[in-house]
């Protein structure tokens, strides 16, 4: 491998290293909004890095090894692979989340998801909604009460989301003790300490909220785990499956992934690359039930958060470019306005029939709640002032440090790469249908930069469009093994063809331990 290759991996480590540890420069906008570094930096951080990097190192060893076989081999063994992956992913992150200092590990989850200040779907779940019918018909009313914190911009989907999952537990008390034997000591010491401070009030924590939180957590993170599989899938749309494996195989190294579990956000990336993997599949074979199952995925969304608008002008505008490229390609015979009508009726089927059901059979009006939800939203920045032009700039650089800058850099090379190798007579490196896509992705984080809709927290906010940022890596890699296929690498050995792979995965390995290790996502006072 050429210096000039391992030159931009190398200083993007050494910036993010030298930026949160060894600079004093605000994470954001100071009086606005700023990331915290944490301080109390102990012993048992270096004792957790050190377990971490034997954690990656297995798993390095384990996407090696399916690396070697995913080419040729069955679709049931490449299943088993992706379970693995999954696997392998959840375990790192469960191992680097317990390694910053004691208030920051697991142990953080029970306060985030507790405390109204950071999430509160829990506590409104547990002691606001009585009955879920009842919760839903008078959704509406609550939300013209224009809070602009976490309730008010919101559908219902979170509470009722907590609210199954304490009964699930008052239900099956074989589940609650299990869930409360089975947690890690960090989190069994901070539902103690919410005890002993609720121990006088009217709704005191008890070991029902304990297992509660608890099951929320592992379901986060395993939810979050999951989205390797359809974004392998989504990216083996439009390349081979040795460069699916590759993309797929970061999405455990993004620093944002872990630092806001176990928070709803990390929900989501698995919904939103489910929508756009069954949309993308339905266009391209003309697929009504495809089409209505990324609708519904597309409603589930919305029926959690509004973060899926963007996600859905996403869909739009692949729709709209794959339309016009298909219009003048002389060699596409079916009837494309046929296939234009099944896409809009068959999606809107999808999302519009939940809808409709509720509306029936809770009186519950969701196009409305969803405006209102809106509105809430935009009178957060009347009472939370942000200067524009401020978080214009510093935006960027946030979302690139959430991604983590070794993948920052694989995407500018990826859209360099682009407009490197265009298409010609002999050869296509990329394909038509991935540019539509990820044109549209740029389009949609361009408006939603420009808009100035997430200004503060665009790190936790952008999570569910993180698994885009992959996809720009796919003509990267590809390059990579197109030359290598062209320039007749046969000879050369395996880790030799995956040394910029390889390289690419321990620099963003690093990065993300460096990042976990040093920024919270939350503002706990000391101690």
């Amino acid at each position: 491998m050429q210096l000039r290759t391992l030159l931009p991996f190398l200083i993007t480590v050494v910036i993010t290293i030298c930026l949160f540890w060894f600079s004093k420069i605000p994470l954001g906008i100071t009086s606005e909004w700023t990331w915290q570094r944490l301080t109390d930096m102990g012993p048992e951080m270096i004792l957790g890095c050190i377990v971490s990097g034997i954690i990656f190192g297995a798993y390095v060893l384990v996407t090696l090894l399916a690396l070697s076989r995913i080419k040729f081999c069955s679709r049931w063994e490449l299943s088993i692979w992706l379970v693995g992956l999954a696997t392998s992913g959840m375990i790192w992150s469960l191992m680097l989340q317990d390694s910053p200092p004691a208030e920051y590990r697991l142990s953080k989850a029970p306060f985030v998801l507790y405390y109204k200040g950071s999430s509160g779907y829990f506590t409104a779940a547990r002691d606001e909604i009585s009955d879920a019918r009842d919760f839903m018909t008078h959704y509406e009313q609550k939300m013209k009460k224009g809070d602009v914190l976490h309730e008010g911009t919101h559908p219902p989907g979170l509470p009722l989301f907590y609210l199954g999952l304490i009964q699930l537990c008052e239900n099956v008390p074989k589940l609650q003790s299990l869930l409360l034997n089975s947690q890690p000591a960090s989190f069994q010491e901070a539902t103690e300490t919410i005890a002993q401070i609720t121990a006088g009030s009217e709704n005191p924590f008890k070991n029902l909220d304990s297992a509660v939180l608890w099951l929320a957590t592992i379901i986060t993170l395993i939810m979050s785990s999951l989205t390797v599989i359809p974004l392998f899938w989504l990216s083996r749309e439009f390349t081979s499956r040795e460069v699916s494996w590759q993309i797929a195989t970061f999405w455990p190294l993004i620093p944002a992934t872990l630092i806001f579990q176990p928070k709803s956000d990390a929900l989501y990336s698995i919904i939103a690359v489910l929508f756009l993997y069954f949309w993308v599949v339905a266009w391209k074979h003309n697929s009504k039930l495809l089409f209505i199952l990324a609708g519904f995925f597309l409603w589930i969304g919305f029926f959690l958060t509004l973060a899926f608008l963007p996600v859905a002008l996403c869909g739009v505008f692949y729709y709209i470019f794959e339309v016009w490229y298909l219009h003048f390609d002389k060699s596409q015979h079916k009837s494309l306005w046929k296939q234009c009508f099944s896409a809009g009726f068959y999606s809107l089927l999808g999302f519009l029939l939940p809808t409709l059901l509720m509306a029936i059979l809770f009186d519950l009006n969701l196009l409305n709640v969803w405006i209102l939800n809106l509105q809430n939203h935009a009178g957060f920045y009347l009472q939370y002032p942000r200067t524009y032009w401020k978080w214009l700039l510093v935006n960027p650089i946030e979302i690139s440090l959430a991604l983590g800058l070794p993948l920052s850099w694989l995407v500018v090379k990826s859209f360099y790469y682009q407009k490197r190798f265009p298409r010609n007579k002999d050869h296509e490196y990329f394909d038509s249908s991935l540019k539509n896509l990820l044109f549209s992705c740029a389009i949609i984080l361009g408006l939603l930069w420009l808009s100035g809709k997430n200004m503060g927290e665009a790190a936790r906010l952008w999570l569910v469009f993180l698994p885009w940022f992959l996809l720009m890596t796919i003509p990267y890699w590809q390059v990579i093994q197109v030359e290598s296929t062209l320039n007749n690498s046969a000879t050369s050995s395996f880790l030799k063809l995956q040394s910029v792979w390889i390289v690419a995965l321990i620099a963003q390995a690093v990065v993300c331990v460096a990042t976990v290790n040093r920024i919270t996502g939350f503002h706990f006072p000391p101690g």
